[in-house]
Order: C-alpha cells, then sequence, then structure tokens
C-alpha cells in the first residue's frame, strides 16, 4: 500500500504531531500512488488550505517513492525497512521476527502506511514497532478497516489503538480517525470502544483506512493483558 489522496491530505493534517520527531522510519517504502486525474490538482488545493504552498515538483519525486512529498509537509527525514531490498529500504528485516538490538530505542517516529496487514504474525510487528521507538517516540498508522476483504492478512478495527496501544502498552492516543479511499468526506473521529455496545461496531458503505496516531509513554513493568473491549465487562 503506498500514499493515495486521502492518506496524503491526512499525513500533512497530522504533520504538527511529529514535527520535533528527528529519526524516523516508514515500515515498507511508500510510493505515492496517484494515477487518477485530478489527484494531483486536489492535494495542492488542500495544501494550500493549510498554508503549504507547494506545486508538482514538491509533491513527486521520479522514483514513485514518498520522501519529497513528506519533507514538502514538514515530517522529518524516514528511513525505510522492509524484508527485502528490492525497492532500495535501508534496513531489511521480516517483521514476524523480533528485531535486533541495532533497531532498538532507535526512532523518534515510525509510519505504518498499511504494511503490518501483510505480516501474519501481525502481534510481533506491532510489539517490533514498540522495540524501534525511543521514550516519547509516536507511531503513525493507516491501514485497512472495512471493505479490503482480499487485500491482506488483516483488516484492523478501533480495538488495536485503543485496546493494545493505549490501555495495554501505556501509550497516549493523540487522534484516531476512519476515511475512504477516494471520497471527499472529512475523516471519522474514532473514539474509544471500551463499554460502547459491541466495541461500537460500524458499518462503512466504501472502502475504509484507520488512521491513528499514539505516542510511547514511560512504562513501569510489562505490558497489560489485551481485552477486547466488547469483553471487557462480559
Amino acid at each position: 500500500m503506498g500514499i493515495s489522496i486521502n492518506i496524503a491530505i491526512q499525513l500533512a493534517r497530522i504533520a504538527p504531531l511529529v514535527k520535533d520527531c528527528k529519526g524516523g522510519i516508514m515500515l515498507g517504502r511508500q510510493k505515492m500512488h496517484f494515477r487518477p486525474a485530478g489527484w494531483a490538482e486536489r492535494l495542492i488545493a488542500e495544501l494550500d488550505k493549510m498554508g503549504i504552498k507547494a506545486g508538482r515538483e514538491d509533491l513527486f519525486q521520479d522514483d514513485g517513492f514518498c520522501e519529497t512529498y513528506l519533507r514538502t509537509i514538514g515530517w522529518p527525514v524516514l528511513e525505510s525497512l522492509d524484508f527485502s531490498a528490492i525497492e532500495g529500504a535501508e534496513h531489511v528485516h521480516d517483521l514476524s521476527v523480533p528485531v535486533g538490538d541495532d533497531l532498538r530505542n532507535r526512532f523518534d517516529l515510525i509510519y505504518d502506511g498499511g504494511t503490518t496487514e501483510h505480516v501474519f504474525d501481525i502481534a510481533q510487528s506491532f510489539r517490533n514497532v514498540d522495540a524501534m521507538l525511543n521514550e516519547g517516540g509516536i507511531f503513525v498508522s493507516c491501514v485497512g478497516t472495512d471493505g479490503w476483504f482480499g487485500h491482506g492478512f488483516y483488516q484492523v478495527g478501533p480495538d488495536i489503538p485503543w485496546r493494545y496501544w493505549v490501555a495495554s502498552m501505556g501509550y497516549s492516543m493523540l487522534g484516531c480517525w476512519t476515511f475512504s479511499r477516494k471520497g471527499g468526506e472529512p475523516p471519522r473521529p474514532i473514539d474509544d470502544p471500551t463499554l460502547q455496545a459491541r466495541g461500537a461496531e460500524h458499518r462503512y458503505t466504501a472502502p475504509q483506512f484507520i488512521f491513528y496516531v499514539v505516542r510511547k509513554e514511560p512504562r513501569q513493568g510489562p505490558p497489560g493483558q489485551v481485552i477486547q473491549s466488547h469483553y471487557i465487562n462480559y
């Protein structure tokens, strides 16, 4: 998965949350997926509303990857990690295997632009994110949540950001939303599903991403047990 129009807009919206991060890494080297006519012009217009003046040369680079765009919207420089070197990742590692000491406590920012859903041992991929983040580091994730049948191993619901990252791992929630791949509707804020009816189930009419931003806080002792929201008061 790469960066399509609504992901690009959301990355710009949350840029103030990551502006103070230094070293960062993206999981899978992300490409700009902008083939549909009009998407570039729509993005330029949306950035202008945020006070970011940009032309096409500020959005796209010749190899199709996203480093130029991230720099334009104020993100720090990101390295990349992938399970092969075929797309030029600086770090080659299978996220279903624990990371080594060379990657532990190394990054202020990690961006998952639709990679963890393709890792069969997705829980280990999340443990690796926690291991690679510095204390105070930020994790940004954008993965399929509804209507992505067959795309990856998993579609992710609100219990991952809220019950795993916040309740179990002790992270702070900086924001959680869903939005469609192509539509023009605004992002839908996603509150903590705990103690809401059936985990705040919701049905969408078009394929959706879940996009969340969490920050690693000091943690005393091991993480807590992970319990799905629907079963907290079962």
